[in-house]
């Protein structure tokens, strides 16, 4: 992790992460990752405050404002009728009496006032019955609380009420604007309305003293658009990491009370038909909600589509770096047009970055409206939706995956004794895992029925109309990683090796095995998932090591002769670089990757990247047609010079860069030449 640093700030981001950051001596931002800021000399501005543009809430400038007073000076009875009060001093700030009064009196709700002794003398204005029932329905509640609407207010809004509340609760400097509260909620609903006002804002902490017998919480409030990181230093992090994904690719963030603006890259995956699908081929194309023909109709727009978006991902950006984002996966069917002029982008884009993924339907029973594929590894059968729902699930799934939970089958191996006792644990094991995910179905459908996923809520409505539930159309997932591993500490044999092989097999069928009991048990769907692993395949290694110190880990070798990184193999992949022979790997795969359920990738590891076009097509017809790999993606080497962009290969210096440098020698040797091998 990075942790970014000045007197305010203290941000800890992962490595990869996009930062945003104003361009220098420029009024415009740039999103940039967090290695390359590493090479700046300069401090960076980040933004710390935006403007919001929501629409003014239906609510009247007089009600926001009382509303303000009561959440700051207010307070419930707790019997009775929960009458409302609010206090005042009437010698320091009559002003503020007055115009309290005067609220009250432009809402119509009645009151009484009189003097009450506290610190000093204050004047107590008390709401009667009636007028106190007005004020529950506005907080929602017979007691003080933020209601939902204050969420939703215009810039404007937030700032009238803000400025109310600083009345009663704060004071206002000369470059700041403080308000000070015991309430942490609704310590959290000001910072949530500050950030509406388009403010920058601070938090910190009073802690208890003799005037006051509770934790105090000062929130201060500026204009400053910008705070200027000072240091940026790598440190070591366990704990959970949040990936937020925005439509302009940025968050409003807060770590340790302080506030900041920072991006990330969305993870987009999009599947794409060169041609229209037989089961949308008859629908209707709708434009401004009437019909303009069917989707069958418009093959050379798909084709316009699919050519310009290859294109633009084989150019790369600026720079000449890839766009990681988004993958498109295409779905290799019977009819599929190799010879089709239009795919040459595709095939140039997948010879140089390598971006594709194939959906394999050549050597396999299914279609493509069989399968969803939801992101780099998460590809799902489809047809046990239309053996539960049919019809319109049939043909338009709406459907996912509400969490996956990874087994860490390295450990399990090395604990055991013998396969029976592997087994056993690795029951166990799935037990939980499966107790873990029932939990999860059930707190997201309770929650969405509560309204807090309300997108998922309003595109789900018609698979809850017809199953009851939300979310009865996404899989329970389970996944394995470390396969090699596993057999390596039970079996001292690798998935190369027949014996290893033969177990992953075995192990592969018992998790499918037990996640069909499951589904019986359960009434929802389970599937079984390649997962990718990524930081998880470190992770686990390095706790495994850790606690259990004999365990045998991928890079056994580089871990006590050069002190590595210890980590896992993904899923049942073969260890890495066992072998350089495309053919030989798909061989050893093709038996294990066909287990999977819930997905799986075929990564084919390029040393660099294809000749041609041409080459790459017939490579991905190969493989499809001759191998049952479900998914498939080629992954060329190449390298991005700064200056000169993309580079075929593995490059550790850029050659061009070098020519200009002897170039230059040459040139100030007064043409003398050097010979550079």
């Amino acid at each position: 992790m990075y942790n970014l640093r000045n007197r305010n700030q203290d941000q800890l981001i992962s490595p990869g992460h996009r930062v945003v950051r104003q361009a220098f001596n420029q009024d415009r931002y740039v999103l940039q990752p967090i290695e390359e800021i590493l090479d700046l000399r300069s401090p960076i501005a980040v933004p710390v405050r935006a403007p919001n543009d929501n629409p003014d809430v239906a609510v009247s400038d007089e009600q926001l404002r009382l509303l303000a007073w009561i959440l700051a000076e207010g307070s419930a009875e707790k019997d009775g009728s929960h009458r409302v009060s609010l206090c005042q001093s009437s010698e320091i700030h009559r002003d503020h009496c007055e115009e309290i009064v005067g609220l009250l009196e432009h809402e119509g709700l009645a009151y009484t006032t009189y003097p009450q002794k506290s610190l000093g003398t204050c004047t107590r204005i008390r709401l009667k019955a009636a007028p106190s029932r007005v004020v529950h329905s506005w907080l929602g509640a017979r007691e003080k609380r933020v209601p939902d609407y204050l969420f939703r207010l215009s810039q404007r809004q937030a700032r009238l009420f803000l400025g109310a509340h600083i009345k009663g609760d704060g004071g206002v400097e000369e470059y700041r604007k403080r308000i000070t509260v015991t309430d942490e909620r609704i310590l959290a609903a000001l910072e949530a309305v500050a950030v509406l006002a388009g403010y920058n804002f601070s938090v910190r902490e009073r802690k208890i003293s003799d005037i006051s017998t509770r934790r105090q919480y000062i929130l201060s409030l500026t204009e400053a658009e910008h705070d200027y990181i000072q240091h940026i230093t790598p440190l070591d992090y366990k704990g959970i990491i949040w990936s937020v994904h925005t439509e302009n690719e940025t968050v409003i963030a807060m770590r340790r009370g302080q506030v900041f603006i920072t991006g990330n890259t969305p993870f987009t995956n999009v599947t794409l038909d060169l041609r229209p699908p037989a089961h949308m081929a008859d629908l209707p194309a709708l434009v401004g909600g009437q019909p303009i023909g069917t989707y069958g109709q418009f093959a050379p727009e798909m084709a316009m589509f699919n050519r310009a978006l290859a294109e633009v991902m084989a150019t790369g950006d600026a720079q000449g770096r890839v766009f990681t984002f988004p993958i498109p996966t295409y779905n290799v069917t019977p009819d599929f047009p190799w010879d089709d002029p239009n795919l040459l982008p595709l095939w140039e884009m997948t010879a140089k970055y390598g971006i594709p993924y194939f959906a394999n339907f050549l050597s396999s029973d299914m279609r493509p409206e069989d399968a969803r594929s939801m992101c780099c590894r998460l590809r799902l059968d489809v047809r046990e939706l239309r053996h539960r729902g049919g019809g319109l699930f049939g043909s338009n799934p709406l459907t996912g995956s509400i969490g996956v939970v990874t087994l860490n089958l390295p450990r399990l191996a090395f604990l055991s004794r013998n396969e029976n006792e592997f087994f056993r644990r690795l029951g166990e094991l799935m037990q939980a895992a499966g107790r873990s995910l029932v939990i999860k179905r059930k707190l997201l459908e309770r929650l969405t029925e509560q309204g807090l996923y309300p997108y998922s809520r309003f595109y789900l409505s018609p698979v809850k109309n017809q199953g009851g539930e939300y979310w009865a159309n996404h899989f329970s997932t389970i996944g394995v990683i470390g396969m090699n591993e596993a057999a390596l500490n039970l079996h001292s044999a690798n998935l190369a090796e027949d014996a290893g092989i033969a177990f992953a097999r075995r192990t592969l069928e018992f998790v499918r095995e037990t996640l069909v009991r499951f589904q019986e048990a359960t009434g929802h769907m389970w599937n079984l998932e390649a997962t990718p692993g990524e930081g998880t395949s470190y992770r686990l290694a390095m706790l495994d090591q850790e606690r259990h110190p004999g365990i045998r880990v991928a890079n056994e070798r580089a871990v006590r002769e050069a002190g590595a990184a210890p980590y896992y193999t993904n899923s049942s992949q073969l260890p890495v670089d066992f072998t350089d022979d495309l053919f030989r790997a798909l061989v050893l795969q093709e038996e294990l990757q066909t287990q999977y359920t819930g997905g799986t990738v075929f990564h084919t590891w390029l040393g660099e990247r294809l000749p041609s076009p041409e080459a790459v097509k017939s490579l991905v017809a190969k493989v499809l047609r001759n191998f049952r790999i479900p998914y498939l993606t080629l992954t060329p080497t190449f390298s991005v010079c700064a200056r000169h962009g993309y580079l075929p290969g593995e490059k550790r210096h850029c050659p061009k860069c070098d020519e200009e440098l002897v170039l230059r020698h040459q040139e100030s040797k007064g043409g003398v030449h050097v010979h550079v091998p």
